[in-house]
């Protein structure tokens, strides 16, 4: 299900008129359709959230990339971007290579 229909299906919920025989089924229901919503809401806002820290990620890699291209020197560009000489080294054979 999505937003939308959770949200149609609150309010189609809300919108009958409960009996005590159906009390409990309605609030089982309910409970149900407001957990769900709460999941979509969470599972977007993860989403969103990975996708900001791998585009921090790219930036820095980038970033690095065009300082290595400038001729800086390696420990000046670890010190800036915070990335470890592995992955700088990395960077290097895929600049090398002309992977960018």
């Amino acid at each position: 299900m999505n937003e939308q229909e959770i949200r149609e299906a609150l309010e189609e919920w809300e919108s009958l008129s409960v009996n005590p025989v159906n009390r409990y089924e309605y609030e089982m229901r309910l409970k149900w359709l407001r957990d769900q919503l709460s999941n979509l809401q969470g599972e977007r806002r993860a989403g969103w959230e990975e996708g900001l820290k791998q585009g921090r990620e790219e930036g820095v890699r980038q970033v690095a990339i065009d300082m290595l291209r400038s001729g800086l020197e390696q420990e000046v560009i670890m010190s800036v971007t915070k990335l470890t000489e592995e992955e700088l080294d990395e960077l290097k054979k895929k600049l090398s290579s002309n992977s960018f």
